[in-house]
């Protein structure tokens, strides 16, 4: 499962990169005598046009729109994951630092692990709504409200490892010689804490592109005419009857892609826990 995860994130990220080169059409180009083709190998007869996975109902070729609906989902996803475990990182290795001091600075902890239980205590997809219908669509603000709701993982996680890290014989070492609370935290203590953040970041790939579906679903995410996995599922959800590729195609994408990427984030936790591989 982890070779089946690995093979399915390649090709979509390939897929997603040569979106250009190896697309049949352009996905935004109508051929309104092609409306609702189904999938076939033969060329239409007016137009000469192969729709391998169909034609959607304004004659769009639905492979390229797949094709490029990859770079939507992945792009996004990416980005989310990066900006929001870089700050949830940030906030965790700081919080957890200070976890305990004597001084005010102990109150960081406090203010950062508040928020984080007032942001656990309300959904993700509402919390991306609220925000996404006030300040209306886009794909900047889409990243980062995904981004926002995704960082109280990474900062929890980070907080538990430096709590633990923090008090090993090598830190005590190092703040025994003089090193900076700088040196301390970026040296020594966040090396040792990435690789639970790895597994983190690859699981949280998964919920990322799944929000990012179901708010562009909602007509909250990427709005048309830019294709969309979510945004095609929405559009085909009225064709069931004459159209199932409008829906399934996407919907397979999807599928296989979080499929994919949570078998990539079981395979890392097992090879990096030492208690999963029975060793000490």
């Amino acid at each position: 499962m982890a070779w089946f995860g690995i093979v399915m994130l390649i090709l979509f990220s390939m897929g997603a990169i040569l979106a250009n080169v190896i697309s049949p059409y352009d996905p935004l180009d109508q051929e309104l005598t092609d409306v609702l083709k189904p999938p076939s190998l033969t060329p239409v007869e007016r137009s000469g046009r192969t729709y391998i996975l169909g034609s959607d109902d304004l004659g769009r070729d639905v492979l390229s729109r797949v094709l490029h609906g990859s770079r939507i989902s992945l792009g996004i996803g990416f980005a989310a994951v990066v900006i929001g475990a870089v700050s949830g990182t940030a906030a965790g290795l700081i919080a957890g630092f200070y976890s305990g001091e004597s001084s005010f600075r102990k109150y960081i902890d406090e203010v950062v692990m508040g928020l984080a239980d007032i942001q656990l205590s309300m959904p993700s997809i509402l919390v991306a709504i609220a925000i996404i219908g006030s300040l209306g669509p886009g794909l900047i603000k889409l990243t980062l409200v995904i981004a926002l709701t995704g960082w109280v993982t990474y900062a929890r996680t980070m907080r538990g490892q430096v709590l633990s890290i923090k008090e090993t014989e090598y830190v005590t070492a190092a703040r025994a010689v003089g090193a900076n609370t700088q040196i301390i935290m970026i040296r020594h203590i966040l090396p040792n804490a990435l690789s639970s953040l790895f597994v983190v970041a690859t699981l949280d790939m998964a919920r990322v592109i799944l929000l990012e579906a179901g708010l562009s679903f909602l007509g909250l995410g990427i709005q048309p005419p830019t294709a969309s996995w979510g945004q095609m599922l929405q559009e085909g959800r009225g064709y069931l009857h004459n159209g199932w590729w409008l829906s399934s195609f996407p919907g397979i994408a999807l599928t296989l892609i979080v499929l994919g990427v949570q078998q990539i984030g079981d395979w890392l936790r097992d090879i990096l826990d030492p208690a999963l591989r029975g060793t000490d």
